[in-house]
């Protein structure tokens, strides 16, 4: 929708210099409750990355204005936010993230100090049943969050936590509670590794999109609907594939934690990642390298997979020391350009499940 001119350049403009300066804001941005919308014109959706854009644009179709922040490829851990992110930002009606530390801090601070007071914030990984990371290191210290932080939201940049007095209240009644004291740090974001994820995301998605726009809800709900029972052939699809590698065979290492939901839900076993962190910048000791190709001999693991966004420096050493395959090609952040998800997922198992084969043939 429309904002005044006038609001949307001085917020735009606060915005940048805020965080130009490391200004004062709290670590998450604060979702706000659902308001209708009363005009005529189409709802403004903003999304961070293009996989929400997939999962918001089955939902949706063409009735909405869709805008995407990061483009196809890019890696959202380290993407920094232009002037033109904060303008679309501003003009959004509904502002969807991943949330749970997968977006950079610069971002973060960009969508809580620029959107319009009226918008909905809406972090999709909170609402999934998000999974454990395995290590518990995952805190993104690298991209300015600080853990020791309770994300309280204090009203120090102009937010006010949405509160009534904006006819936000922090969706208590839809059991949150305003994050407080709540640590993101140890939940792993990927859940695009699980298609019922998928679908629960999708359905928080549409209940989010009928409560904006209930004039299209039948449009929104007879789409949500057909998206999810693709999900559930989905699902299929990749338990048949990696139902065809032999059960002593399923047993992988990565260059990053990124699969977790697909080990939670196929069994892949993910048994060591080389850096134990989002950050492809992370530097590892010789003695943590040496542990990784232990484990690796020790389980006789036979396939290191390299993800394309992050690759690491320390996969040419391991895989030479352990002797095992590198293979390379996996995309576990984001979507290629005019990429599907359901193309996304398949490609990643196949990739999986045939270098698994084949190296057990070996």
């Amino acid at each position: 929708m429309k904002k005044n001119f006038l609001f949307k350049f001085s917020a735009i403009a606060m915005s940048l210099i805020l965080i130009a300066c490391g200004g004062s804001t709290s670590e998450d941005v604060v979702e706000t409750e659902t308001t209708a919308i009363e005009s005529e014109e189409s709802l403004n959706v903003v999304v961070t990355t293009p996989m929400l854009g997939e999962f918001v644009k089955q939902v949706v179709g063409d009735s909405v204005v869709l805008d995407v922040l990061m483009p196809a490829e890019a890696n959202p851990h380290t993407y920094d936010p232009s002037p033109q992110d904060a303008a679309k930002i501003a003009d959004a009606d509904i502002v969807l993230y991943v949330g749970i530390k997968y977006e950079t801090s610069s971002l973060l601070k960009l969508i809580e100090n620029t959107a319009s007071t009226n918008a909905t914030l809406l972090e999709i990984g909170e609402e999934i049943d998000p999974i454990e990371f395995k290590d518990g290191e995952h805190d993104h210290d690298e991209e300015g969050h600080d853990d020791d932080k309770d994300h309280d939201h204090d009203d120090e940049d102009g937010h006010d936590d949405h509160d009534d007095e904006d006819g936000h209240d922090d969706h208590d009644e839809e059991g949150h509670e305003g994050h407080e004291g709540h640590d993101h740090g140890s939940e792993d974001p990927h859940f695009w590794f699980d298609p019922v994820r998928v679908a629960m995301a999708v359905e928080v998605i549409k209940d989010s999109l009928v409560s904006l726009d209930p004039a299209n809800s039948s449009t929104y709900e007879a789409n949500a609907d057909n998206f999810i029972s693709e999900l559930t052939d989905l699902d299929a699809q990749v338990k048949e594939l990696i139902e065809s590698v032999s059960e002593d065979n399923r047993k992988i290492v990565t260059t990053h934690e990124s699969l977790g939901y697909l080990e939670a839900r196929y069994g892949i076993e993910v048994f060591a990642t080389i850096i134990p962190s989002l950050s492809s910048a992370d530097e590892i000791s010789p003695s943590q390298i040496a542990d990784v190709i232990d484990l690796i001999e020790d389980n006789n693991i036979k396939v290191l997979f390299v993800e394309s966004e992050a690759p690491s420096v320390y996969a040419e050493t391991v895989s030479a020391e352990a002797g095992i395959t590198a293979v390379t090609g996996l995309y576990v952040e984001t979507l290629k350009d005019g990429q599907t998800y359901s193309d996304f997922l398949i490609s990643n198992v196949t990739l999986i499940v045939e270098s698994l084969n084949s190296a057990g043939e070996g």
